[in-house]
């Protein structure tokens, strides 16, 4: 009896087995497909607070004025007055005539690398530095010669941003 028994419902436990088996796969497959879609809101979300803060930043350097009165000063390339390698600018290009460093505050505003810039009664120069942070409304014109940048001194001008 005990083995007509086992012979009865062993296809049964067999067919159970199968289909609790059947059933694994297809939750691991509905959590895989879940991980996945899981795994794309979080990119877009992230993409989607990327493009929020760009427009943020954009708003805020149209919205700045293009001409505003700064502090200029001059600079020369000395380790004292930048950083270890005074003949290579924030943007990663050799310093030059005719270059100024903005302050941080003026960059975020817009006022970028490769952007133009004409102070009252100096002409017009190109962003290519960035000053220490410590400085706010600022520029820092770029001069070879160290008593000639001494000789500027400090002044308060107009300067603006040009769309060129």
């Amino acid at each position: 009896m005990r083995i007509l028994f086992d012979y009865t419902f062993m296809p049964i436990v067999c067919a159970v087995l199968v289909l609790m088996a059947v059933v694994v796969v297809v939750k691991q497959q509905e959590i895989d497909s879940l991980e996945h879609k899981l795994a794309l809101v979080e990119q877009t979300a992230e993409a989607r607070k990327r493009m929020v803060e760009e427009v943020r930043l954009l708003q805020k350097a149209v919205s700045a004025p293009p001409v505003r009165t700064v502090t200029v000063t001059a600079y020369n390339p000395a380790v004292d007055q930048t950083d270890s390698d005074p003949l290579i600018a924030a943007s990663m290009r050799k310093v030059r005539q005719g270059t100024i460093a903005v302050s941080r505050d003026l960059f975020d505003q817009g006022w970028v690398f490769g952007r133009k810039v004409r102070i009252e009664g100096l002409g017009i120069f190109e962003i290519n530095d960035l000053m220490n942070k410590r400085y706010t409304q600022r520029i820092d014109i770029f001069m070879w010669d160290e008593d000639q940048a001494r000789q500027f001194g400090k002044k308060n001008i107009k300067a603006a941003l040009l769309e060129i």
